[in-house]
């Protein structure tokens, strides 16, 4: 029995005393993604002992064979709270936007390192360090078409602190 059920097919979670989220559907289907967090939970709770083995493997069946939110949840209902699923959880990040947020980090982060590699070019040559940085990271954050732009710049600031320290280096070697 659904300890939130209201009806046939309707899950209500608690938010606090006396309130309640919207229904989710219970006839709404599932796929890969939340069967997998489903799948870790039942994982949990055979490894802390509240499943046997046999009933493991049961469950697990049961949760690849579900189609909709209402037969996932049932397969949990019966544990304790921290191995309950919660279908209106938001769903993990795919691996697509997980690169383009990492992208983004990535483009920030040459943008950084291109612009102290100018200045720091005087320093006998250790722009040229930061500007190899900013141009390994520049390439990681070209993959997103959203940071392409930060990523450019960073690249390209990181080549001109590269070729400013080599200038300078040179300059400090050939003069009197």
């Amino acid at each position: 029995m659904d300890p939130y059920g209201t009806g046939p097919g309707y899950l209500r979670r608690p938010t606090g005393p006396g309130h309640l989220q919207p229904h989710v559907s219970g006839h709404e289907r599932v796929g890969n993604a939340q069967r997998t967090t489903v799948l870790d939970l039942l994982s949990r709770a055979v490894a802390e002992g509240y499943l046997d083995l046999d009933e493991y493997e049961l469950r697990v069946v049961r949760v690849t064979e579900g189609k909709t939110v209402a037969q996932l949840y049932a397969v949990v209902s019966d544990l304790p709270p921290p191995f309950r699923w919660d279908p209106v959880q938001p769903m993990p990040k795919s691996k697509q936007e997980r690169d383009r947020e990492s992208a983004g980090s990535w483009a920030i982060a040459s943008l950084a390192l291109g612009a102290a590699s100018i200045p720091t070019s005087m320093c006998l040559g250790a722009g040229g360090i930061a500007g190899i940085a900013a141009v390994i990271l520049a390439r990681k954050g070209l993959r997103d078409e959203a940071s392409r732009s930060k990523a450019v710049t960073g690249m390209v600031l990181g080549i001109v602190g590269i070729a400013f320290s080599f200038a300078f280096l040179l300059m400090m070697l050939l003069s009197p």
